[in-house]
């Protein structure tokens, strides 16, 4: 979140300016034609709120070069590293530097540094330790959940992240939530514990292996909440990303793996079609006003996010093409940082995985058969699948595009 509390005037009149001549209306920033003129002309003052929205639709580098004059285009890697050099060897400029870092990107800061990436030496240490310690059909058990749980969280494991995996989990089947959970924490013990104790503490305790009647309870939303919020996040990706979140009630996960071939917005359909023993997700649709929203505000931004940062998944040997598929290629607990402060502002917070929750509750308040919603939101087990397609409804596309239009949650209405 920015703070424009200091903005000076005329800073103020640049920044809503550059917006406008981007092409974002007066309506989405609160204001009319009449009451810009006498902003611009400075017969009145530009309140913090219209400001705050309009920094929303500027990139970081837009922003500074808007109040600080710098051309933030012309600074790279190298001059990064050259500011941490010198915060090294100069404590007050370190003093100066990590001020600023901490008022400017302190929840960012805050949500990296309790992430731990797995690699795959870790991996094969923790191979090792449990095929020594544990019996044959144990390790491979342990492996095996491992491995999903990992894969399914990009090699990433944070407090939040593994919450919300778990109670996931948890929806589809207690069993295998239970045992992942104590699999992660066997991992978190014997290998994050001997690099990182005191992160390895964190992650340790941040969630619960679950048990019989324990069931976690989503907090209660609406619609209106949901807007309210939708209002307050500024970076264009964690909009977009809460924006289907809300809409269309899949899993984080999936959100988070989603690739650009998966969203069709000509014809404004998800396809997952992901089987596996447990669940089938099959298909869920995008209002047209959120479809229109994603053309003109996010494609554009993804495609200059890939262009510029695409040295940094390079960096850590990520498979570069496979990055640049992905629909949502911003770093994840920046987003989740970004949602969270949001959160604070409309004065509610509560974890991603809720939305789920609320969705089904909303559809299914609507009228619309539990068996629908759980096609949609790919609860179905393929043989269940199978029963609703052959003896109850004939689910063509068509049809289930008509229920998703008229029933789902709107946060552009």
């Amino acid at each position: 979140m920015i703070d424009v509390s200091s903005l000076t005037e005329e800073q103020r009149i640049k920044i809503v300016e550059t917006v406008l001549q981007k092409g974002i209306s007066y309506e989405e920033l609160g204001i009319d034609r009449v009451t810009w003129w006498r902003y611009k002309n400075k017969k009145r003052k530009i309140p913090d709120e219209v400001v705050q929205k309009a920094t929303g639709y500027l990139t970081s580098d837009e922003f500074l070069q808007l109040t600080t004059g710098v051309d933030t285009s012309k600074i790279g890697i190298n001059e990064a590293i050259g500011v941490i050099i010198k915060a090294t060897k100069d404590p007050e400029f370190r003093e100066l530097f990590l001020s600023m870092l901490q008022r400017s990107l302190g929840e960012f800061i805050k949500a990296a540094s309790y992430s731990y990436p797995v690699t795959s030496e870790d991996l094969q240490t923790f191979k090792k330790l449990i095929e020594k310690k544990k019996a044959k059909r144990t390790s491979e058990d342990h492996l095996r959940y491992i491995n999903r749980v990992l894969a399914d969280n990009n090699y990433v494991i944070s407090p939040d992240k593994i919450k919300d995996y778990l109670f996931e989990q948890e929806e589809e089947s207690e069993h295998r939530a239970r045992k992942m959970a104590i699999v992660l924490k066997l991992f978190i013990k014997e290998i994050v514990k001997p690099k990182d104790p005191i992160l390895a503490q964190i992650l340790y305790y941040s969630f619960s292996i679950p048990q019989p009647r324990t069931k976690y309870k989503p907090t209660i939303l609406s619609v209106d909440l949901l807007k309210r919020i939708f209002s307050e996040i500024q970076e264009i990706g964690s909009k977009t990303y809460f924006l289907l979140a809300s809409e269309t009630g899949l899993r984080t996960g999936e959100l988070f793996r989603l690739s650009i071939e998966q969203i069709d917005l000509k014809h404004r359909v998800i396809r997952l079609m992901k089987e596996n023993e447990t669940k089938r997700a099959y298909i869920t649709f995008l209002h047209r006003k959120t479809v229109e929203w994603i053309e003109k505000n996010y494609i554009s931004y993804r495609e200059e996010y890939i262009r510029r940062f695409w040295g940094g998944p390079m960096a850590l040997g990520q498979d570069v093409e496979k990055w640049k598929t992905k629909f949502f290629p911003m770093n994840e607990d920046k987003i989740r940082a970004e949602i969270k402060t949001a959160m604070q502002r409309a004065g509610k917070v509560f974890r991603l995985y809720d939305l789920r929750a609320f969705w089904a509750s909303y559809m299914i308040k609507q009228g619309v058969s539990p068996m629908i919603v759980n096609i949609f939101q790919g609860r179905a087990a393929p043989n269940q699948f199978r029963i609703l397609q052959e003896h109850y409804l004939p689910f063509s596309e068509e049809e289930l595009r008509e229920i998703y239009e008229k029933y789902a949650p709107k946060l552009l209405s």
